[in-house]
């Protein structure tokens, strides 16, 4: 492996339009990946991968093949094998990983001209270059800024916390990388589910190497929380329940829904390594940090201050509330519905404990 600065800029960015054509050009198909001469770009497919597993969005960027053709096949390659594991955390994780590679390069790269152009023409974003008001260097219509923006929880991408000229959002350059990666992570991701439905059977030196893929993953294992002492989840209001599907499904969600769902979990009495494990789902998980945030939360570090779950009015300012709470009545914190929720239960539980001990004797 060589360090970067070595390849073509369409080999450093593969989803950039020209890779895409200069890949297509060399007339490589799964049955001519069988051939020797093809083991390098095999080989390159393959790290990609483990890599990608390893390191998620902590990857190196600087890690690159001996040359273009090698770099540049490698790329749609490692989708099919991805796509060929059927493993989604794999598939998010690889897709975390080649997002977060160019999101590190390009802001290396320094070069406005490439930027613009790939949020252009790539990603289809309404982005000009304006350094009017250093140290911003573009502006994007408020329409395309809120539809990439509004997921992110920092203070700093609040709409109130923007300088906006006549419909326009002026950002600085690593924010505009920073908007590219989740565009690029989603368009891998596509690319993976596409290949998944469209491409057949694969050679077997290739199907060797997804199987060797697949003994590498971790063991994940989500047990079921409803035979956890404290914890039911049918007594979960619809915010939290929608929460966890994603996490469990491995889909990211926003630092605040992280919070918000640690600090219920706590709250209903789940243990901290089960927390932990269906993090673990994540692309871009990390247990060290994320065994740090939740027990921070749950009081055990820092201040030692036990957090409590936000409120409801908090977490429709989030946008995380669903059908505005006309699911779950007239409540002010998730807590509430959980805890009247669980109470209903119980009686039914005892209602039916009851009902089959009647049945019993009247049957004796």
């Amino acid at each position: 492996m060589v360090l970067v600065d070595r390849l073509s800029v369409k080999a450093k960015y593969p989803f950039l339009p020209e890779a895409k054509q200069a890949f297509l050009s060399l007339g490589f198909d799964l049955e001519s990946l069988r051939h020797p001469s093809t083991k390098s770009i095999v080989d390159r497919a393959s790290s990609r991968i483990i890599d990608a597993l390893l390191y998620g969005e902590n990857i190196n960027p600087n890690v690159a093949a001996e040359d273009d053709l090698t770099e540049l096949a490698s790329f749609p390659l490692a989708i099919i094998l991805v796509a060929k594991t059927g493993d989604k955390y794999l598939q998010r994780r690889f897709a975390l990983a080649e997002a977060s590679i160019a999101y590190k390069r390009l802001n290396m790269e320094g070069d406005h001209e490439l930027v613009l152009r790939i949020a252009r023409e790539v990603f289809r974003i309404d982005v000009e270059y304006d350094d009017t008001y250093p140290p911003y260097s573009y502006t994007v219509s408020l329409v395309d800024y809120l539809k990439s923006a509004s997921k992110f929880n920092d203070p700093a991408w609040k709409l109130v916390n923007r300088m906006i000229v006549r419909g326009r959002v002026y950002i600085e350059s690593r924010e505009l990388i920073r908007l590219l990666r989740d565009k690029i992570e989603k368009y891998i991701l596509e690319n993976i589910e596409k290949a998944e439905k469209e491409v057949g059977k694969l050679p077997e030196n290739l199907e060797e190497v997804v199987n060797n893929i697949k003994n590498k993953l971790p063991q994940r294992k989500i047990e079921d929380l409803t035979l956890k002492e404290g914890s039911r989840p049918e007594a979960w209001p619809p915010c939290m329940k929608s929460i966890y599907s994603k996490l469990t499904s491995g889909e990211s969600v926003s630092h605040f829904a992280n919070f918000m769902i640690a600090a219920f979990l706590i709250g209903t009495g789940v243990p901290i390594e089960e927390i932990i494990s269906i993090y673990s789902q994540r692309s871009d998980f990390n247990e060290r940090i994320a065994r740090y945030q939740i027990e921070h939360i749950a009081g055990m570090r820092g201040s030692r201050t036990k957090y409590t779950t936000p409120s409801c009015s908090k977490i429709k300012t989030n946008g995380l509330c669903i059908e505005d709470g006309r699911l779950c009545g007239n409540i002010k914190n998730p807590m509430t519905y959980y805890k009247k929720k669980t109470r209903e239960l119980r009686r039914i539980d005892k209602d039916k404990t009851q009902q089959a001990g009647e049945h019993s004797q009247s049957s004796s």
